[in-house]
C-alpha cells in the first residue's frame, strides 16, 4: 500500500508538471480538460497493474531502467522506513513451544498498534470531510429550494434574495433575484454560466472533491481541483468570446462581478483571484505549430509514463538520482549565464535560504541579466534580474507582449510580482501594507488602450478587503463604487 502511494503522488506530480510546463497556457482548453482528468483517473490506477519489461528498452531517447529506477527507489525507501513502525511485533504464542513446557494460559491485554492509530486518524478526518462535502450539497439543495425558479432552454435560474455572485451547479444557475429583475445581470455573465452547464463542468468539480475526500493527505490534489476550475473558466470565457462579445469589454465586466464573489461549495464562479490569468487568456491565439510540437512530445511521454509506472521488473539495482534522470531528458531552454543555488553558501553569507540566492560559476553571487532563450530557434524567451544574487524583477517575452514584472524583499522573504507592465505600459500594480502610508495594500489595475485606472481597491495584510472598491471606463468615469469592512459588501456607491 505504501508503495503504492507513493508511486501515485509521483505519477500525479510528474503529470502535473507536465500541464503546468506545456498546457496550461495555451489555448486549447477542451483537451485540457481531458488531460486532466485523464492524470487523476490514471495517477490513481496505473501503480495498480503490473507486466514484464526489459530494461535495456528505451523511449523517446530515455532509458526505461533508469526511469523505473527513479520511480520504485523513493517508494520502496518509504516502505522499508514506515513498515516497522506501523507492523505489529511478533507475540510469544507465535513461537514454537519447546517439549514439556508447561502452558501458562495469560489474560488477554488490549494494544493499540501504530497502524491503528494511523487508520483511526484516517477514517476520522475523512468521515470529517465526507459530512462537510455532504452538507455543501444539502446547501445547495435548500439554495435550489429556497429560490424562484425559473426555466431556460439549457438551465433552471434559481433567484435568490440575498447577495450572490452568480455561479452554476449541475444545471441550475444561481443569481440574486433583485438584480436579475433590474436587468443588471448582463448576458455575457449567463452565457458564461450556461456554458458551465452545457458542458457539464459540475460534474469534473464533483469528481475532485470526491477524491479530495478519499486522498485528502494527497496535496496534489488540491492544485488538480484549482487548475481544473479554471480551465472550466477558459472554456466558459472562450464561449462567450466566440458569441460575438468584445474581449475588452468582458474582461471590464469580469473585473466588476468578480470583485464581490460570494460562491455556495463546489459550484462554478467568477473568482477574482483568477481573474488575472483569465483576462490574459483571452487575448491570446491558438498556435498550429505550437499545438502540433505539444502533442508529439506528449504522445511518446504518456507512453513512457505507462510503461514506467505499471512494469514490474526487480533486476537491477533500485537507485538513481534525480540529476541522472533529469539529464537524459530533453532541454527545451537554456540559460545565459548558468546560475546555481547554494543552501551552504547562502548560509555562510548570512542570506536566509527562502530568498534563494542564485550563485555563478565562480561561486559568487550573481549580479546582472540571465537570459533564458528557446533551443529550437534561439528565441529570447525570459530575462531575469538579479541583485548580489537575488532576484528583483524579470520580463516574460510571449505572444508578441512583452510583459516586465517588478519583485521586492519584505522580512526576509521573496515578494513576485508587485508590479507588471505590459510593453512599457503599466497595467498592474499591488502595494503591500507595510508599504504604504495608511497601512492598507493598494491593488490597481490599468486599460491597456489608453493606460487610464480601470480598477483600484484596499485590503488589509491577510488579503481581505477594506474601504472603497472602484472601477473606471476608459474615459476616467467611475462605472462601479463600493465600499467594504472586513471583506464584507456594507455600502453599494454605484
Amino acid at each position: 500500500m505504501i508503495i503504492y502511494l507513493v508511486k501515485s503522488i509521483l505519477l500525479l506530480g510528474l503529470l502535473y508538471g507536465v500541464y503546468k510546463l506545456f498546457l496550461e497556457n495555451e489555448k486549447i482548453h477542451r483537451f485540457n480538460r481531458f488531460f486532466l482528468l485523464f492524470a487523476l483517473v490514471f495517477g490513481l490506477t496505473a501503480p495498480l497493474i503490473s507486466f514484464d519489461l526489459s530494461p535495456e528498452t528505451s523511449i523517446v531517447g530515455v532509458n526505461m531502467q533508469q526511469m523505473e529506477r527513479l520511480v520504485n527507489a523513493p517508494a520502496e525507501a518509504v516502505s522499508r522506513s514506515v513498515e516497522p513502525l506501523i507492523v505489529p511485533q511478533q507475540t510469544q504464542e507465535a513461537l514454537p513451544k519447546a517439549e514439556n513446557t508447561p502452558i501458562v494460559t495469560e489474560e488477554p491485554s488490549w494494544s493499540i498498534s501504530a497502524l491503528d492509530v494511523l487508520l483511526w486518524m484516517y477514517g476520522a478526518i475523512t468521515l470529517f470531510l465526507l459530512i462537510r462535502f455532504m452538507t455543501g450539497l444539502i446547501e445547495i439543495r435548500n439554495k435550489v429550494k429556497a429560490g424562484t425558479h425559473k426555466e431556460t432552454d439549457h438551465a433552471t435560474l434559481v433567484l435568490l434574495d440575498e447577495p450572490i455572485t452568480p455561479q452554476s451547479f449541475l444545471d441550475y444557475i444561481f443569481l440574486e433575484k433583485k438584480q436579475f429583475e433590474l436587468g443588471k445581470i448582463e448576458p455575457e455573465i449567463l452565457d458564461h454560466e450556461l456554458t458551465h452547464v452545457r458542458q457539464f463542468h459540475s460534474f469534473d468539480v464533483l469528481l475532485i472533491e470526491f477524491m479530495k475526500v478519499i486522498f485528502w493527505f494527497n496535496p496534489l490534489m488540491y492544485l488538480y481541483k484549482h487548475a481544473i476550475q479554471l480551465n472550466h473558466e477558459f472554456m466558459a470565457d472562450e464561449a462567450v468570446v466566440r458569441s460575438g462579445s468584445a474581449i475588452s469589454e468582458y474582461q471590464e465586466l469580469l473585473i466588476r462581478v468578480s470583485a464581490g464573489n460570494t460562491s455556495l461549495k463546489t459550484t462554478s464562479s467568477i473568482n477574482f483571484s483568477l481573474t488575472k490569468k483569465r483576462l490574459k487568456m483571452m487575448g491570446k491565439s491558438i498556435s498550429k505549430v505550437k499545438v502540433c510540437a505539444i502533442w508529439l512530445f506528449l504522445l511518446p511521454l504518456s507512453v513512457a509514463l505507462i510503461i514506467v509506472f505499471s512494469a514490474q521488473t526487480d533486476n537491477y539495482p533500485q537507485t538513481i538520482s534525480m540529476q541522472e534522470i533529469w539529464d537524459s531528458m530533453p532541454k527545451t531552454t537554456y540559460q545565459e549565464p548558468e546560475l546555481h543555488y547554494d543552501g551552504n553558501r547562502s548560509k555562510e553569507l548570512g542570506i536566509p535560504l527562502n530568498l534563494g540566492a542564485q550563485f555563478n560559476s565562480s561561486g559568487e553571487l550573481f549580479t546582472g541579466t540571465q537570459k533564458v532563450y528557446y533551443v529550437e530557434n534561439d528565441s529570447l524567451w525570459q530575462e531575469h534580474f538579479y541583485e548580489d544574487g537575488i532576484i528583483i524583477g524579470s520580463v516574460l517575452y510571449t505572444d508578441g507582449d512583452t510583459i516586465r514584472q517588478v519583485h521586492g524583499i519584505f522580512e526576509d522573504r521573496l515578494e513576485m510580482g508587485k508590479e507588471m507592465y505590459v510593453n512599457g505600459m503599466m497595467n498592474y500594480k499591488d502595494v503591500r501594507p507595510h508599504e504604504s502610508k495608511d497601512g492598507l495594500g493598494h491593488l490597481r489595475m490599468w486599460h491597456r488602450s489608453n493606460g487610464e485606472l480601470a480598477f483600484e481597491a484596499f485590503y488589509t495584510g491577510d488579503k481581505v478587503y477594506q474601504g472603497l472598491m472602484t472601477e473606471y471606463d476608459e474615459e476616467g468615469t467611475i462605472i462601479m463604487q463600493e465600499r467594504y469592512k472586513d471583506g464584507e459588501l456594507v455600502e453599494k456607491i454605484k
